[in-house]
């Protein structure tokens, strides 16, 4: 999950806003709140495409309570775990807790206004850890359930501040739906646990998710869904997720929920972002539409001398993830990633086709096409690591060149979301040869 707090402390006028959270059904099918944690989706493109950045349009998101006490934190504050104080959690029957947090609306956002509202987030830390004080225990708490404090806090804050949104999350500890029903103002965000399929109903994960959604339905009308749409373990490599994602907005939107935010690779590089971001913005929109049509226009108007090599690869990809049984790992190693959808050898093809394209280009294009080249060199070059194709050292001499270009490219600095340096990787590759070599010439 995400952990940060908006970077634009300012009121959007947007109706989206103001109606984000009312009401107590998703009316048309559609969907008031659309994220989209991407690098394309800029403030430019959320105007076009009229998607959502947590960025933009939250006053506090995601799992942020630390940095929004701004270390000014007690000990009073801190859960108590198996009768210890611990500071990795925090204790939701805290009155000092609540007058702080009431105190940082207050000077931030004021009491909010019929014309102004803020989303404000309301989670326990990113762990598995629950206060059982005497005070959290008399509301319900147990040793792995943290929703009755957790609720009966946020509905304090909901009823103190009725002009703002507060939203908690169905995750972890706050998997459990709440006793009573929660106020008008506060929602929750439910996380996606359905595996990553083209059709995830009769897989793991799939029962477990409705479940979710009809216990937090009979308790808060004003449900969003936390989805995921990357591999987080490599943003440089094709990862086909607009099909799966389809399946799933279809879902959400026949169980009348109201918002979804879909998490991608954030503020760094991945590859077909740009044409992925559109289509999901699309479908954001309409889960309906002709995702083959939509690739395909995308690639004709911004990539038009190599639109049919890009279409014709990329929705081979996706046809492929259609076809196979394997899911599409969030988490995945290049083994797995070829087990699911990459051809190692049709890889090659397509990106040497690609490349030699590339240099007949018109400008605009060939610089679209170089930023998507430097990606994929670092594919081809895990291909190489992991061996699921035989390594040639001139190629991955080659490869190596063309992924130096990294640094010249804006967002292309991150490999993963534990952000390890591309640079780090090149040095790797370097060292791995140099020491190769000089084994070589030990033994001549």
């Amino acid at each position: 999950m995400l952990q940060y707090i908006s970077k634009g402390l300012f009121i959007l006028s947007l109706a989206l806003i103001a109606g984000a959270c009312q009401g107590n059904a998703n009316e048309g099918g559609k969907f008031d709140y659309r994220g989209l944690y991407t690098p394309t989706n800029t403030k430019e493109f959320q105007a076009l495409m009229h998607t959502n950045h947590p960025d933009y349009d939250w006053g506090v998101w995601g799992h942020n309570i630390p940095k929004l006490l701004n270390n000014r934190v007690t000990t009073e504050m801190y859960a108590t775990v198996k009768g210890k104080k611990n500071k990795e959690q925090f204790c939701f029957s805290s009155p000092e807790l609540y007058e702080a947090i009431r105190s940082f609306i207050l000077d931030q956002y004021g009491k909010g206004s019929s014309d102004y509202s803020e989303r404000i987030s309301i989670m326990p830390n990113d762990n598995k850890l629950v206060c059982t004080c005497s005070e959290c225990k008399k509301k319900g708490n147990t040793p792995t359930n943290a929703t009755p404090a957790v609720t009966e806090f946020i509905t304090r804050l909901a009823k103190e501040f009725p002009h703002h949104q507060f939203f908690t999350s169905a995750y972890h500890t706050t998997q459990a739906a709440p006793q009573k029903p929660l106020p008008e103002n506060v929602g929750a965000f439910i996380s996606s646990v359905m595996q990553l399929r083209v059709d995830p109903k009769p897989h793991k994960g799939y029962k477990e998710f409705m479940a979710t959604m009809e216990a937090w339905k009979s308790k808060c009308s004003n449900i969003y869904i936390w989805d995921y749409e990357r591999n987080f373990d490599d943003y440089l490599s094709p990862f086909p997720c607009l099909l799966a994602m389809q399946t799933r907005l279809k879902i959400y939107r026949d169980l009348g929920v109201r918002g979804i935010f879909i998490n991608g690779s954030g503020d760094d590089y991945s590859a077909f972002d740009d044409m992925q971001s559109h289509v999901i913005a699309q479908l954001l929109e309409n889960p309906d539409i002709d995702v083959h049509k939509a690739i395909s226009d995308y690639f004709d108007e911004n990539y038009p001398l190599t639109s049919h090599i890009l279409t014709k690869y990329y929705w081979g990809l996706e046809s492929r993830v259609k076809e196979n049984t394997h899911i599409l790992p969030i988490y995945g190693t290049m083994q797995e990633m070829c087990e699911s959808y990459l051809d190692p050898e049709e890889f090659v093809s397509f990106r040497s086709t690609l490349d030699a394209k590339s240099k007949d280009a018109p400008k605009d294009e060939r610089k679209r096409l170089n930023v998507l080249l430097t990606s994929l060199a670092y594919t081809q070059l895990e291909l190489y690591r992991t061996e699921m194709i035989p390594k040639d050292g001139e190629n991955a001499a080659e490869m190596l060149e063309i992924l130096k270009g990294h640094s010249e490219i804006a967002n292309m600095k991150h490999r993963d979301e534990k952000g390890h340096l591309i640079s780090d990787y090149i040095n790797e590759w370097k060292e791995t040869a140099e020491n190769k070599q000089a084994e070589t010439n030990e033994q001549e």
